[in-house]
């Protein structure tokens, strides 16, 4: 069994089990659960549901493992004969899920 959800503005292929890797969830804990509900595809022993654009009643439950920051990624900015040097760096948010259950 597995579904297709979308969060942060991307979609994600699910199973029950498998952790996940996600931009920040704010405003939930470590340890808490939290559910999706954005569920675009669900595939079961029964068949399979197809959302236009989401699957009524479907949702994918999941517990909150870590927050944490990616490495750091460097963005330089250069210009020849200008004197125009940038150099500046980002890290990025993550959350880590584990999915738990699929209902749909």
């Amino acid at each position: 069994m597995y579904a297709i959800i979308e969060f942060g503005g991307k979609q994600y292929r699910v199973e029950e089990g498998q952790t996940l890797y996600t931009e920040k969830i704010n405003g939930v804990d470590e340890g808490a659960g939290y559910v999706f509900d954005r569920v675009i595809f669900v595939k079961d022993e029964n068949g399979s549901k197809i959302g236009k654009p989401y699957v009524e009643g479907a949702k994918v439950s999941a517990e909150v493992v870590e927050h944490g920051k990616d490495e750091k990624l460097h963005i330089i900015k250069f210009e020849g004969r200008k004197q125009y040097r940038r150099k500046i760096g980002h890290r990025q948010h993550f959350t880590v899920v584990k999915i738990g259950k699929i209902e749909g």
